[in-house]
């Protein structure tokens, strides 16, 4: 049985149903881990554990999330109250932020720690340099390993196609040092707005969106 690892974010929670549909699930097992509300801190990290843990994939696709968002690696006996956004591994505690506006404004626990984080004054890019380094991290292990695998982010950082991305966090260019060679070549919030089909809430694309960003672009999956 052949393993595939899909890791993301909101958007990624549904995604092992387009692939299955799209690639089939004959002899294939599609493993999610993507979450609500993480960034490409957690989606990086969530590879390392998986293959640290239970071995290495046969397949690995990352679709990394908002520039802006910061997840903070907890020890495994401490819960935030009232908080939606956190997901116990095998290792420790994720916590999300889900962003410079996030979720985290709501919750008194993280105020005191992600409030030393962000510049929620102004437009400064923050941490941006340090969510790239996860996608550099990412797709390094695979390669080092040996892992079939590909990759892309929920929107073009170089180019939102709205407000709401452009708040997630914006580059002018992505670093020489990302491997770009087994990138997809589309972002599934651009290909939905290429489409004509907004997602409802701006940012979430429908199934059949996710359907056609992996149809459009079959021949570059490395499945």
């Amino acid at each position: 049985m052949k393993k595939c690892l899909l890791i993301g974010c909101s958007q990624g929670i549904y995604i092992h149903q387009d692939f299955s549909k799209v690639f089939g699930s004959e002899d294939i097992e599609w493993i999610n881990l993507s979450e609500e509300g993480f960034g490409n801190t957690y989606i990086t990290a969530r590879l390392f554990e998986y293959v640290d843990d239970i071995g290495i994939p046969d397949y690995v696709y990352l679709q990394y999330s908002g520039l802006s968002r910061i997840d903070l690696p907890l020890d495994l006996k401490v819960t935030v109250p009232d908080y939606r956004y956190q997901v116990k591994t095998n290792r420790r505690n994720w916590v999300a932020s889900g962003g410079r506006n996030g979720s985290w404004k709501t919750c008194d626990m993280l105020k005191r720690t992600f409030a030393y984080m962000y510049d929620i004054t102004s437009q400064k890019k923050g941490h941006y340099d340090l969510s790239l380094h996860e996608i550099f991290r990412g797709i390094e292990l695979c390669k080092t390993l040996g892992i079939s695998y590909n990759w892309s982010s929920a929107y073009d950082y170089t180019n939102p196609p709205n407000k709401a991305t452009r708040m997630e966090g914006t580059v002018d260019k992505l670093p020489d040092y990302i491997d770009m060679s087994a990138h997809v070549g589309e972002f599934p919030i651009n290909v939905a707005y290429d489409l004509g089909e907004i997602p409802h809430d701006t940012v979430h694309y429908s199934r059949s969106v996710g359907e056609q960003y992996l149809i459009r672009n079959t021949s570059k999956f490395n499945i």
